[in-house]
């Protein structure tokens, strides 16, 4: 079945769907004058907490169920590949959604668990919270993974969060979606976009971590899988 009739079907189940894409909010996008980044235009960080937490009920009956099976077993074998991933690691995966990445990394002896804005009901992978403001103690991770930067709202206070959490030798895993100039297209729910990975890459450099290794990905989106080190 097409991702199309997947997404007909949902709707059919849940005309809740439809109705949200019918009244949903057409966001205009600006420059950011210190990033040269395009930002989606919020009236209020209310506003646009509002609006990542509306994402949940709309993917989770179109596409989300068959990306939780392929892209928890395809980040597994990057995982296993990049060779920065042991056993018995503790690892914090920001905006993590139902919780697809924690259970790749659960699948390797970590002690994983998922930060999301909206996690839904009854999750066992994914606990509420915010990657601009984590509740988590400092110094208290080996690893944090996030392929949501593109969703990030203030890189200042995400990468300051991801610092203060991080221990000592830690590493910090990213899937980077490509840039503008790279073909990408932001989508309804995304809040920021970069021209090129590597102007993404600089802003993190700004801020004392490391590029160690890189590799490109097809899926999801084409993007590079990244260890930063800091």
């Amino acid at each position: 079945m097409s991702n199309r009739m997947k997404y007909v079907k949902a709707v059919l189940q849940n005309p809740k769907i439809i109705f949200d894409f019918i009244l949903r909010k057409n966001y205009k996008w600006s420059e950011d004058t210190a990033t040269k980044f395009k930002k989606k235009e919020y009236k209020s960080y209310d506003e646009y907490l509002s609006h990542q937490k509306s994402k949940l009920d709309i993917v989770k009956y179109a596409w989300l169920p068959d990306y939780d099976v392929k892209y928890h077993s395809v980040l597994r074998e990057r995982l296993k590949e990049n060779g920065i991933v042991k056993k018995g690691m503790n690892v914090l995966c920001l905006a993590a959604r139902m919780g697809t990445e924690v259970k790749s990394f659960l699948d390797l002896g970590c002690f994983a668990i998922g930060l999301d804005l909206n996690p839904g009901q009854n999750n066992k992978y994914v606990v509420c919270g915010d990657f601009h403001n984590i509740q988590f103690p400092d110094k208290s991770v080996d690893v944090i993974f996030s392929n949501s930067l593109d969703h990030a709202f203030n890189f200042d206070k995400l990468i300051n969060e991801m610092k203060r959490v991080l221990k000592e030798n830690g590493h910090l895993i990213l899937e980077i979606s490509k840039g503008l100039k790279e073909g990408y297209k932001p989508g309804y729910y995304e809040a920021v976009s970069w021209e090129k990975v590597d102007d993404l890459l600089k802003i993190f450099g700004k801020y004392g971590f490391k590029v160690i290794k890189r590799s490109d990905f097809e899926y999801p989106d084409p993007g590079q899988h990244v260890i930063l080190a800091y």
